[in-house]
């Protein structure tokens, strides 16, 4: 199994849950449909691609290389991103405005 595999694996999974086809990414992305089906084998990938399919997932760029990255996706920032993922907008939308009142009041502010 290529290295890059578990990326592209990660990469098919965030693209399947915006509900996107691969051409449909890849025109966002600005690449071609088939270097999509690369990447998602864990077939070809740069850098530059991986962030900005990261900043069209809304997700991290250690998120998509969290196979490779060790070490930082166990502190709580990461791991409360992981959860806040999952929740809905309306969910997440409470846990910011939850959020934002303790720092503001752990702040006097």
């Amino acid at each position: 199994m290529d290295a890059f595999y578990p990326i592209g694996n990660r990469i098919q999974q965030e693209r399947q849950k915006m509900g996107l086809t691969q051409e449909e990414l890849a025109e966002k992305a600005g690449i071609s449909q088939n270097f999509i089906s690369l990447i998602e084998n864990g077939r070809n990938m740069s850098l530059g691609v991986v962030i900005r399919l990261a900043n069209i997932f809304g997700v991290t760029v250690d998120y998509l290389l969290g196979d490779i990255v060790k070490g930082e996706s166990n502190n709580i920032v990461e791991q409360s991103v992981s959860y806040m993922r999952k929740l809905t907008a309306n969910q997440q939308m409470f846990i910011l405005n939850t959020i934002k009142q303790f720092y503001e009041t752990v702040n006097g502010e």
